[in-house]
């Protein structure tokens, strides 16, 4: 697949998907995505997407402010 930014080459790999809800910051780490090799733009998959709602939806109700989480370990 081809970067719809540069042009270059996508290639599999991770990425952390980071929520700023204002009073609370919800990190997930690892999360796979698409990513450009050359201007480092990402792309997620429906999939991803819909898990990564649901899962920060669910974190968001946490009185923590920072929130950090595995996407592998949460989103089984």
């Amino acid at each position: 697949m081809k970067c719809s930014l540069c042009g270059a080459n996508m290639v599999e790999g991770k990425i952390k998907h980071i929520v700023d809800l204002g009073k609370q910051t919800i990190i997930i780490k690892d999360v796979p995505a698409l990513v450009c090799h050359q201007c480092g733009a990402s792309f997620l998959d429906d999939k991803v997407v819909e898990k990564l709602e649901k899962v920060v939806d669910e974190l968001s109700k946490s009185k923590t402010e920072i929130v950090i989480a595995n996407y592998s370990e949460i989103a089984a």
